[in-house]
């Protein structure tokens, strides 16, 4: 869907509303329902709100954790699988990608961990592993949710992929990679979502970064509409 069929200038005014009530403490479904009916946004959009917009000292906070290639040379990397390819796929698929206020990077797919074995998801992997090629990273390590179908297939394709690209590592199912991520201390996690973020002091926007890299696209930022 083309950029200027969802950020109308009608969204843009909800973007603004919706943060100002969020500051002032009114519970997220209600303020989205509220803005979401009095500006007839679609679900998309209504998404969109709801995933990217925090209030402005959490945001700022993870901001505040947001690192760059440099702080990963040498260091092992814990990566939020599904969340990572899933953001990756969503873009190549030509879904709508953005930058939430907190800065990192997020998509609108909602897919809850299921991707489907396409053409695309095959690309993704390969500017995946092409991206942490150029990274020097001691250890790439893959979290895949257990209760996700196919998840242990899918984590021996990622052992190969690592093996192949020369790339040390591995992947490993685990009924929480959330858990896992969250109480890690020897490895600095790769992910966008929120609640892993809140909970470390340094997180590696992995799928943004890969986006970068092979195509530096200019993605809409929430944060460019507040009060």
């Amino acid at each position: 869907m083309p950029r200027n069929n969802i950020i109308t200038e009608n969204f843009k005014n909800a973007i603004i509303d919706y943060s100002y009530l969020l500051e002032k403490d009114y519970p997220h479904k209600a303020i989205l329902k509220i803005i979401g009916d009095r500006y007839l946004l679609t679900g998309l959009q209504r998404s969109i709100l709801f995933r990217g917009i925090t209030k402005k000292q959490k945001a700022f906070n993870r901001k505040s954790k947001l690192i760059y290639e440099k702080k990963v040379n040498n260091k092992m990397l814990f990566i939020d699988c599904y969340n990572v390819i899933i953001t990756i796929v969503s873009y190549l698929s030509g879904k709508f990608i953005f930058i939430g206020n907190d800065g990192f990077l997020r998509d609108t797919a909602e897919a809850h961990g299921k991707i489907q074995k396409t053409d695309i998801l095959e690309k993704s992997l390969i500017l995946l592993f092409e991206y942490l090629k150029t990274l020097n990273l001691k250890d790439a390590v893959f979290f895949l949710d257990s209760p996700v179908s196919n998840s242990k297939k899918f984590a021996n394709k990622i052992n190969k992929l690592l093996q192949k690209h020369g790339i040390r590592g591995r992947a490993e199912v685990v009924k929480s990679p959330d858990f896992v991520l969250i109480h890690t201390k020897e490895a600095i996690c790769a992910t966008s979502d929120s609640s892993i973020i809140d909970n470390k002091e340094e997180v590696f926007d992995l799928a943004h970064n890969t986006l970068n890299y092979h195509f530096n696209p200019d993605f809409f930022m929430l944060e460019n509409f507040r009060n």
